[in-house]
């Protein structure tokens, strides 16, 4: 034996590569990334570094990692999420995200598509459903996405109904101008149903769906989160 001492290397779990760009340096930043992510994914070291440049978006860091780490406890998520395609493109999709302009609404849709898409038992087609819907929220503006959430809490209204005013109940403020306005984005990605929104005629009390199906994808996904945290909140006050 030469007596040289062999440095072993160290293995980290997808959530502590994370955890370790929260409070390392740029150099050990680098260097994790690289051993805990797939080999040609340097995209994603990249994106690391610039978030950890912009403190002010800390926060989402700080809850997406709380959010990662409580869907791994509840086996909801893989653990090895990072040696997936999909997995190393939804947390690539988080860091476009908070470069951007993130707020609450958004935040709580993405966890809902990050938890669907690092599903043990998610199927690879599927996760393009996903991974296409993290990009459309990313586009949507603070009011745009405001709008998409209270449409998808109101999923359809009946022929006869005040449509806008049942709206404006879910938005907390009336601007219909401003309902106008947004819901045009909302068209562009096809997650409203133009035809069932412009076309309010009907007979009796007939309801019309306003999401489309893409857009009901995305409401389910919603809602299967929605149900995780009640039940997490719930187990919580029980202690």
């Amino acid at each position: 034996m030469s007596g040289e001492i062999t440095k072993q290397p160290v293995h980290l779990s997808a959530i502590q590569a994370l955890r370790a760009l929260r409070t390392l340096d740029g150099e050990d930043q680098l260097s994790i990334l690289k051993t805990a992510v797939k080999d040609g994914k340097g995209g994603l070291a990249l994106r690391g570094l610039s978030l950890i440049q912009r403190w002010n978006e800390g926060r989402f860091w700080d809850a997406f990692l709380a959010e990662a780490q409580a869907m791994l406890d509840a086996g909801r998520i893989r653990e090895d999420f990072d040696h997936t395609d999909a997995g190393v493109s939804s947390v690539q999709e988080f860091f476009e995200l908070v470069d951007g302009k993130p707020d609450k609404a958004r935040f709580q849709a993405f966890c809902a598509l990050f938890m669907s898409v690092n599903a043990p038992e998610a199927d690879e087609n599927e996760a393009i459903v996903d991974l296409e819907l993290m990009s459309i929220l990313r586009d949507l503006s603070a009011g745009e996405m405001h709008l998409l959430s209270a449409l998808i809490k109101m999923g359809f209204y009946q022929v006869g109904d005040d449509l806008i005013a049942s709206v404006s109940k879910e938005l907390g403020y009336r601007s219909e101008s401003l309902v106008n306005k947004n819901i045009q984005s909302l068209f562009k990605h096809s997650l409203i149903d133009k035809t069932n929104w412009e076309n309010r005629g009907g007979t009796g009390r007939q309801r019309k769906e306003l999401l489309t199906d893409l857009g009901m994808e995305l409401a389910k996904r919603v809602r299967t989160y929605g149900e995780f945290k009640e039940r997490q909140e719930g187990a919580t006050s029980a202690t």
